[in-house]
Protein backbone atom coordinates (compact mmCIF):
# COMPACT_ATOMS: atom_id res chain seq x y z
CA UNK A 1 0.00 0.00 0.00
CA UNK A 2 1.54 3.42 -0.93
CA UNK A 3 1.64 5.85 1.64
CA UNK A 4 1.91 9.57 1.02
CA UNK A 5 2.33 13.00 3.55
CA UNK A 6 -0.81 14.30 4.44
CA UNK A 7 -1.53 18.25 4.12
CA UNK A 8 0.17 20.53 6.89
CA UNK A 9 0.27 24.30 8.19
CA UNK A 10 3.62 23.28 9.77
CA UNK A 11 6.39 24.30 7.63
CA UNK A 12 8.38 22.13 9.92
CA UNK A 13 6.38 18.93 8.47
CA UNK A 14 6.93 20.43 4.71
CA UNK A 15 11.14 20.40 5.11
CA UNK A 16 12.17 17.05 3.46
CA UNK A 17 16.21 18.31 2.86
CA UNK A 18 18.54 18.84 5.61
CA UNK A 19 18.83 22.54 6.26
CA UNK A 20 20.66 24.49 9.51
CA UNK A 21 18.52 25.64 12.06
CA UNK A 22 19.26 29.18 13.38
CA UNK A 23 18.40 27.64 16.61
CA UNK A 24 17.93 24.05 17.23
CA UNK A 25 17.46 23.45 21.09
CA UNK A 26 15.84 22.10 23.98
CA UNK A 27 14.02 24.51 26.26
CA UNK A 28 12.66 23.25 29.56
CA UNK A 29 11.92 20.17 28.10
CA UNK A 30 10.19 21.73 25.26
CA UNK A 31 12.27 21.28 21.36
CA UNK A 32 12.66 24.87 20.01
CA UNK A 33 13.83 25.55 16.07
CA UNK A 34 14.03 28.74 14.28
CA UNK A 35 14.55 28.41 10.64
CA UNK A 36 14.51 31.06 7.83
CA UNK A 37 12.95 30.29 4.72
CA UNK A 38 14.06 31.89 1.80
CA UNK A 39 13.23 32.13 -1.76
CA UNK A 40 14.64 28.76 -3.07
CA UNK A 41 13.40 26.90 0.04
CA UNK A 42 9.73 28.45 -0.45
CA UNK A 43 9.39 27.18 -3.52
CA UNK A 44 10.73 23.31 -2.44
CA UNK A 45 8.52 23.37 0.54
CA UNK A 46 5.74 25.10 -0.61
CA UNK A 47 5.74 27.43 2.58
CA UNK A 48 6.09 31.33 2.11
CA UNK A 49 9.28 33.36 2.86
CA UNK A 50 9.63 34.10 6.32
CA UNK A 51 11.30 33.34 9.72
CA UNK A 52 9.29 30.25 11.50
CA UNK A 53 9.41 29.47 14.74
CA UNK A 54 8.55 26.05 16.45
CA UNK A 55 7.90 24.78 19.70
CA UNK A 56 7.58 20.98 19.82
CA UNK A 57 7.19 18.86 22.59
CA UNK A 58 5.05 21.36 24.90
CA UNK A 59 3.60 20.21 28.04
CA UNK A 60 0.71 22.61 28.94
CA UNK A 61 -0.71 21.20 31.84
CA UNK A 62 2.37 21.44 34.10
CA UNK A 63 4.55 23.62 31.78
CA UNK A 64 2.61 26.39 31.25
CA UNK A 65 4.83 29.33 32.59
CA UNK A 66 7.62 27.94 30.52
CA UNK A 67 5.94 28.32 27.59
CA UNK A 68 4.35 31.61 28.29
CA UNK A 69 7.76 33.08 28.53
CA UNK A 70 9.53 31.42 25.41
CA UNK A 71 5.98 32.84 23.14
CA UNK A 72 6.78 36.35 24.58
CA UNK A 73 10.34 35.90 23.92
CA UNK A 74 9.71 35.42 20.43
CA UNK A 75 6.91 38.11 20.40
CA UNK A 76 9.71 40.56 21.53
CA UNK A 77 12.50 39.27 18.94
CA UNK A 78 9.89 39.93 16.25
CA UNK A 79 8.80 43.25 17.53
CA UNK A 80 12.22 44.73 17.83
CA UNK A 81 13.90 43.26 14.88
CA UNK A 82 10.68 45.17 13.05
CA UNK A 83 11.67 48.46 14.35
CA UNK A 84 8.81 51.21 15.15
CA UNK A 85 6.16 49.29 16.50
CA UNK A 86 3.60 51.41 18.10
CA UNK A 87 -0.18 50.00 17.26
CA UNK A 88 -0.87 46.32 17.02
CA UNK A 89 -4.09 44.71 16.32
CA UNK A 90 -4.55 40.84 17.36
CA UNK A 91 -6.81 38.74 15.44
CA UNK A 92 -8.07 35.65 16.32
CA UNK A 93 -9.27 33.63 13.45
CA UNK A 94 -11.77 30.49 13.67
CA UNK A 95 -15.05 29.65 14.39
CA UNK A 96 -15.58 29.59 18.33
CA UNK A 97 -18.91 27.30 17.44
CA UNK A 98 -16.46 24.68 16.43
CA UNK A 99 -14.14 23.49 19.47
CA UNK A 100 -10.38 22.63 17.14
CA UNK A 101 -11.38 25.77 14.94
CA UNK A 102 -11.54 27.89 18.18
CA UNK A 103 -8.22 28.88 18.80
CA UNK A 104 -8.30 32.52 17.63
CA UNK A 105 -11.45 33.38 19.65
CA UNK A 106 -10.51 32.23 22.35
CA UNK A 107 -7.20 34.16 22.50
CA UNK A 108 -9.30 37.71 21.29
CA UNK A 109 -11.27 37.60 24.60
CA UNK A 110 -8.46 37.22 26.95
CA UNK A 111 -5.94 40.26 25.21
CA UNK A 112 -5.57 43.14 27.24
CA UNK A 113 -6.56 45.65 25.16
CA UNK A 114 -5.44 49.07 25.57
CA UNK A 115 -6.23 51.54 22.38
CA UNK A 116 -8.72 53.22 24.35
CA UNK A 117 -6.55 53.89 26.85
CA UNK A 118 -4.30 56.24 24.49
CA UNK A 119 -0.81 57.73 25.73
CA UNK A 120 -0.73 55.02 28.71
CA UNK A 121 1.06 52.10 27.38
CA UNK A 122 4.41 51.32 25.19
CA UNK A 123 2.07 49.95 22.47
CA UNK A 124 -1.67 50.44 21.72
CA UNK A 125 -3.31 47.12 21.27
CA UNK A 126 -6.84 46.17 19.66
CA UNK A 127 -8.43 42.65 19.05
CA UNK A 128 -10.87 41.47 16.95
CA UNK A 129 -12.27 38.01 15.89
CA UNK A 130 -14.27 38.94 12.11
CA UNK A 131 -15.89 35.25 12.75
CA UNK A 132 -15.86 33.15 9.47
CA UNK A 133 -17.74 33.19 6.03
CA UNK A 134 -20.52 31.22 6.58
CA UNK A 135 -21.70 33.48 9.76
CA UNK A 136 -20.56 36.83 7.76
CA UNK A 137 -20.69 36.39 4.24
CA UNK A 138 -17.21 38.45 4.57
CA UNK A 139 -13.91 37.13 3.68
CA UNK A 140 -11.64 37.37 6.98
CA UNK A 141 -9.34 39.10 5.01
CA UNK A 142 -11.56 41.88 3.89
CA UNK A 143 -12.82 42.74 7.41
CA UNK A 144 -9.29 42.85 8.41
CA UNK A 145 -7.95 44.98 5.78
CA UNK A 146 -10.98 47.41 6.22
CA UNK A 147 -9.29 47.67 9.40
CA UNK A 148 -6.14 47.82 9.10
CA UNK A 149 -6.76 50.68 7.06
CA UNK A 150 -8.56 52.56 8.79
CA UNK A 151 -6.36 52.06 12.30
CA UNK A 152 -3.11 51.35 10.29
CA UNK A 153 -1.41 48.97 13.53
CA UNK A 154 2.30 48.72 12.61
CA UNK A 155 2.03 44.86 13.53
CA UNK A 156 -0.76 42.60 13.29
CA UNK A 157 -0.41 39.13 15.20
CA UNK A 158 -3.25 36.40 14.07
CA UNK A 159 -4.08 33.31 15.62
CA UNK A 160 -4.95 30.55 14.12
CA UNK A 161 -5.88 26.97 14.78
CA UNK A 162 -3.53 24.70 12.21
CA UNK A 163 -3.66 21.36 10.86
CA UNK A 164 -0.47 19.00 11.15
CA UNK A 165 0.08 15.30 9.53
CA UNK A 166 2.04 14.12 12.68
CA UNK A 167 -0.80 13.15 15.43
CA UNK A 168 1.67 13.95 18.50
CA UNK A 169 1.64 17.43 17.17
CA UNK A 170 -2.00 18.00 17.87
CA UNK A 171 -2.09 20.47 20.90
CA UNK A 172 1.60 19.67 21.65
CA UNK A 173 3.52 22.55 18.94
CA UNK A 174 3.27 25.96 18.37
CA UNK A 175 4.42 27.48 15.62
CA UNK A 176 4.68 31.20 14.97
CA UNK A 177 5.76 32.91 11.53
CA UNK A 178 6.89 36.10 10.22
CA UNK A 179 5.51 34.82 6.61
CA UNK A 180 1.76 35.55 7.44
CA UNK A 181 -1.01 32.75 6.98
CA UNK A 182 -3.33 31.13 4.87
CA UNK A 183 -6.37 30.65 6.24
CA UNK A 184 -7.63 26.97 6.16
CA UNK A 185 -4.64 26.08 3.42
CA UNK A 186 -4.11 22.72 5.82
CA UNK A 187 -7.29 22.06 5.13
CA UNK A 188 -7.51 22.38 1.37
CA UNK A 189 -9.90 25.41 2.43
CA UNK A 190 -8.22 28.02 1.29
CA UNK A 191 -8.66 31.84 1.99
CA UNK A 192 -7.07 34.78 1.22
CA UNK A 193 -3.54 35.40 2.31
CA UNK A 194 -2.78 37.53 5.68
CA UNK A 195 0.35 39.16 5.18
CA UNK A 196 2.10 42.39 4.68
CA UNK A 197 1.33 41.67 1.17
CA UNK A 198 -2.05 41.97 1.95
CA UNK A 199 -2.42 44.34 4.49
CA UNK A 200 0.42 46.84 4.10
CA UNK A 201 1.94 46.10 7.84
CA UNK A 202 4.06 43.81 9.10
CA UNK A 203 2.25 40.38 10.32
CA UNK A 204 3.05 37.39 13.18
CA UNK A 205 0.86 34.37 13.01
CA UNK A 206 0.95 32.17 15.87
CA UNK A 207 -0.78 28.65 15.63
CA UNK A 208 -1.05 25.40 17.33
CA UNK A 209 -1.99 22.33 15.33
CA UNK A 210 -5.75 20.83 16.62
CA UNK A 211 -6.75 18.64 13.70
CA UNK A 212 -4.23 15.69 11.71
CA UNK A 213 -4.49 14.88 8.21
CA UNK A 214 -4.35 10.71 8.66
CA UNK A 215 -5.06 10.25 4.99
CA UNK A 216 -1.97 8.73 4.98
CA UNK A 217 -3.50 5.48 2.96
CA UNK A 218 -3.26 4.75 -0.99
CA UNK A 219 -4.64 7.94 -3.07
CA UNK A 220 -7.14 5.57 -4.81
CA UNK A 221 -9.05 5.20 -1.24
CA UNK A 222 -9.47 8.41 -1.30
CA UNK A 223 -10.00 9.04 2.50
CA UNK A 224 -10.23 13.06 3.50
CA UNK A 225 -10.81 12.28 7.18
CA UNK A 226 -9.20 14.69 10.12
CA UNK A 227 -8.97 13.72 13.83
CA UNK A 228 -8.59 15.69 16.96
CA UNK A 229 -7.48 14.80 20.48
CA UNK A 230 -10.47 13.53 22.36
CA UNK A 231 -9.78 16.55 25.23
CA UNK A 232 -9.93 19.13 22.86
CA UNK A 233 -12.37 21.27 24.95
CA UNK A 234 -10.17 21.37 28.00
CA UNK A 235 -6.80 21.76 25.51
CA UNK A 236 -8.54 24.92 24.03
CA UNK A 237 -9.27 26.22 27.58
CA UNK A 238 -5.66 25.62 28.53
CA UNK A 239 -3.71 26.77 25.11
CA UNK A 240 -5.66 30.22 24.94
CA UNK A 241 -4.66 30.90 28.06
CA UNK A 242 -1.10 30.29 27.48
CA UNK A 243 -1.32 32.12 24.05
CA UNK A 244 -3.25 35.25 25.47
CA UNK A 245 -0.46 35.32 28.35
CA UNK A 246 2.72 35.11 26.01
CA UNK A 247 1.18 37.67 23.86
CA UNK A 248 -0.27 39.79 27.20
CA UNK A 249 3.18 39.59 28.37
CA UNK A 250 5.14 40.96 25.63
CA UNK A 251 3.03 43.66 24.66
CA UNK A 252 0.81 44.62 27.78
Amino acid sequence: MKLFKGRTDMAIESITTEIKYDIDKKIKGMLYKKCYVDKKLSKKIGKDEGIYYTIDNIDYYFKANDIIKLISDIIKEVILNQGNITDILVVGLGNPMITPDSLGPLVVNKIEVNRHLEGQYNFQVSAISPGVMGQTGMESSEIIKAICDDFKPNLVIVIDALACNDPNRMCHSIQLSTAGINPGAGIGNHRKKLAYSTLGCDVLAIGIPTVCDINIFSQEVNNDYFVTPNDIDQAMDILSDIIACGINKAIC
